[in-house]
């Protein structure tokens, strides 16, 4: 679970994970799944089985005594190995190999590439198979031995990171709550891309309808959509990934993008930007299309379109249908200040010209400043609506705030490179080198802030604004307040339905307000007893807001009386694990006997040092 705070990069390790066993495979002779070595004639599980639950072996079966055997295991593209499944055991007929799974495969896919000797030593067959584990007690991430309180060992399952709220489909999460070192990098190329082709194209229809005619300013334009197709195609990549809580390899596959169709306002904007993007060649290949009276309305309409997708990058919050008008203002206006800019820069200003060169920088001159005061005014807009008053207490307002700062430095060189344009060529009727060179720097610089301003724009995606409306309408079973005096540590731990099986588990921190917080982790304790995993869930919080996994999460793997630790540190001290019981019902919503018993308060924690146990209200299914 985690709250939108950074970029998390757990799909682009993933992926690179992924690529670094593909790439062994590769080199070790493997087979694509599917075309398995003549030599193997069975396994278990076998090729693209789906399994109910994780297997506790591997079995392949050959039709010939073999040697040493090589088995290599990755679930969701990433390393299965030891002490997560054993060595390759061969047995007494030298024609059967077992491999034993310790700990409990998560639910997703995973591929065995195996390679083999012949009993005189030469290098055997090698191949692969895979299955899919529908249902597990382990979630991706593994699980490793901890200590729990009172120094008894026990297995802990660390819950990875993932959305900071589930989507309505239990597998698909919300497009605009994911994100990672991808899907930024492809969002900000796409974004970028869009923008000067957008910003370029208006510019010629406005003011420089000789642009198509000059090769430079054509090759600019195929160069800049090469950018976007290919920015564009990285983000619907890794954002169909990130949604299906699966590897980057995955989302290679076009059949997983139709899952963005179910992944909100976002995920369809996504799809809809890469048909638009493509669908965009028709006009760049020929330029002049924009300005010929007969085909100039599509020809400006399909960028257009392709540009207000990301408007439609965030859709929630208070006054939705404002924020999602201000977010199409927005785009287009940026789109048009910055994208003009760069055609300046980098084709206009390349070198002394004629008359129309000096049209074009007027030109941009009267449409920059309206787009530029649009930019400004629907930003504002959106900062007051998703952050209020939260700029410096919340990741999302201080990134805002940068944003902010760059945006005005931009403005700022805008205006000073506007004050030249309008001194050098107020009654020039062509372009000197001098002067081409002077805007072109001013300029030039412009258009670089820009560029970080843009990236900055994809990073605040994966942050979860503090006024943006989460997990509305879940009725949690299990809700815990933690309130420690001596540190300002005031939360709230919700658990839903708190049933065996998988759960959705919500934190609301709402202190301390200023000084930030570290470390925070809630752990579940199974029933003594049990000898089951002790969950662990960090919490990427640092200041108040709220997390929030997916519908199904969080792992409890038997009923009865849990314990729900919480620990973190504040500029005035640390908790360490404060804890309260609750009740965790069998899947059919019975309670597990003993029941613990219900009071009235709540856990209350008096001092930084001390662990207060405190009974919870009974849930109810």
């Amino acid at each position: 679970m985690a709250a939108r705070t950074g970029v998390p990069c757990r799909t682009l390790r993933l992926a690179l994970a992924g690529l670094v066993a593909s790439i062994g495979l590769l080199l070790t002779g493997a087979t694509p799944a599917g075309a398995q070595a003549e030599s193997l004639v069975s396994s278990d599980p076998p090729d693209g089985a789906s399994l109910q639950t994780p297997p506790t072996q591997l079995v392949l079966t050959f039709d010939q005594p073999i040697g040493d055997t090589t088995v290599a295991v990755a679930c969701n593209g990433d390393p299965w190995a030891e002490p997560n499944i054993g060595r390759p055991q061969t047995g007494a007929d030298e024609k059967t190999v077992t491999v034993a799974v310790n700990t409990p495969m998560p639910v997703g896919p995973c591929s065995v590439a195996w390679s083999v000797r012949q009993p005189n030593g030469d290098d055997g067959p090698t191949g692969q198979f895979g299955f899919t584990v529908l249902t597990s007690p382990t979630p991706a991430g593994g699980s490793a031995p901890s200590t729990v309180p009172g120094g008894s060992a026990a297995p802990t399952t660390t819950v990875p990171a993932a959305s900071s709220s589930g989507s309505s489909d239990s597998t698909v999460l919300d497009a605009s709550e994911v994100s990672d070192g991808a899907t930024w990098l492809g969002r900000s190329l796409s974004m970028f891309g869009l923008a000067v082709l957008f910003g370029s194209l208006v510019l010629i229809v406005v003011a420089w309808p000789e642009g198509p005619e000059y090769i430079l300013a054509v090759r600019f334009l195929r160069s800049v959509w090469i950018l976007t197709l290919i920015g564009t195609l990285l983000y619907v990549v890794a954002l169909s990934a990130a949604v299906n809580q699966e590897s980057f390899s995955s989302g290679l596959s076009p059949a997983s993008w139709l899952d963005l169709l179910d992944a909100g306002w976002a995920g369809r904007a996504a799809i809809a930007r890469l048909v638009l993007v493509i669908a965009s060649a028709w006009v760049v290949l020929r330029p002049e299309r924009v300005i010929d009276p007969t085909t100039q309305l599509p020809a400006i309409a399909i960028p257009t379109l392709a540009v207000l997708t990301i408007g439609l990058s965030r859709t929630g919050g208070d006054l939705a249908i404002l924020g999602v008008l201000m977010g199409l203002v927005h785009a287009v206006a940026m789109a048009v200040w910055l994208g003009g800019v760069v055609l300046l820069a980098r084709v206009v200003l390349a070198g002394p010209g004629e008359e129309d060169l000096v049209q074009a920088v007027r030109g941009f001159g009267r449409i920059s400043t309206t787009a530029i005061v649009a930019t400004v005014v629907s930003g504002l807009v959106q900062l007051f609506r998703l952050d209020g008053g939260s700029l410096f207490s919340d990741a999302h307002g201080r990134v805002l705030l940068l944003k902010t700062v760059l945006v005005a430095v931009m403005l700022f060189v805008g205006l000073t490179a506007r004050q030249v344009a309008q001194a050098r060529l107020g009654r020039a009727h062509d372009l000197s080198t001098i002067t081409a060179d002077r805007l072109r720097r001013a300029f030039g610089t412009e258009a670089v802030i820009g560029i970080v301003v843009l990236g900055l724009s994809g990073w605040l995606l994966s942050f979860t604004p503090p006024k943006l409306p989460v997990d509305e309408g879940v009725d949690y079973a299990v809700v815990e307040p933690f309130v420690d005096p001596t540190t300002g540590l005031d939360l709230i731990v919700s658990v839903n339905p708190s049933r065996v099986g998988l759960n959705q588990l919500r934190v609301e921190l709402r202190g301390p307000t200023t000084g930030g917080v570290t470390g925070l982790t809630v752990r579940f304790l199974p029933p003594t007893g049990s000898n089951q995993n002790v969950v662990e869930q960090p919490i990427p919080l640092t200041g108040p807001g709220v997390a929030v996994s997916p519908a199904d999460y969080l792992p409890f793997s038997v009923a009865g009386a849990w314990t729900m630790q919480v620990s973190a540190t504040t500029p005035t001290g640390s908790l360490t694990d404060a804890s309260v019981n609750f009740n965790v019902l069998t899947a059919d919503g019975k309670v597990e006997t003993p029941e613990i018993a219900p009071t009235p308060s709540a856990p209350v924690v008096t001092s930084a040092t001390t662990t207060t146990v405190a009974p919870a209200p009974a849930t109810t299914g």
